[in-house]
This record gives structure tokens, sequence and C-alpha cells, in this order.
């Protein structure tokens, strides 16, 4: 199954997730799961948070679930809101590498 994980960084913790940010890709790098693509968006608007995606493949929800708990931001709470949820993509040029 394909799982995304949508954050949003609480930008009151922006020391924070300078401070972990090296723990947190290390992290990403060391999984046991198969991650697809991760990345930040653009930097945000002044006094707004990053947001940040992950999309990987599992055999379920609660093991990508468990993943996400053990990452250094979800932690310390860096992001202030965590999204995860299947995800069914129907189209487009990366489709067939799934």
């Amino acid at each position: 199954m394909i799982v995304a994980r949508y954050a949003l960084s609480d930008p009151g913790k922006a020391a924070e997730r300078s401070r972990l940010l090296e723990e947190h890709k290390a992290y990403l790098h060391g999984a046991a799961i198969r991650i697809l693509l991760s990345g930040p968006s653009a930097p945000p608007a002044e006094g707004k948070g990053s947001t940040a995606l992950v999309i990987a493949e599992v055999e379920t929800l609660a093991e990508f679930e468990a993943f996400s708990a053990g990452d250094p931001f979800v932690r310390s709470g860096v992001y202030g809101s965590v999204d995860i949820f299947e995800w069914r993509p129907s189209f487009g040029l990366l489709r067939k590498n799934l």
C-alpha cells in the first residue's frame, strides 16, 4: 500500500527544528520502510510553518504510523499537525514505477 504523511511545522519550534534536522534526515535515510519520496515545501512565509511530505510503500498503515511516531520531528513536537493516510495514485508518470 502507498501511504502519505503531510506534516505542518509549528513556527514556534523553528529552533528545535533546526537542532533536530540532521537527526530527522538520518532517521528517514535509515528507515526500514520503503520511502518513495520525501521533502519539505518551499520556505514558508514569515510566521508560517513549513510543510513536509513523505510518500512510502508499506504493508500496513500501522507500520507507517509506527515509523512516523519514531521520527525526531514528531517525537519533539516540531510538527504542529501530522496527517497520515493511504493514498491510491491512479495517474501520472511516476505511477508505473510503483
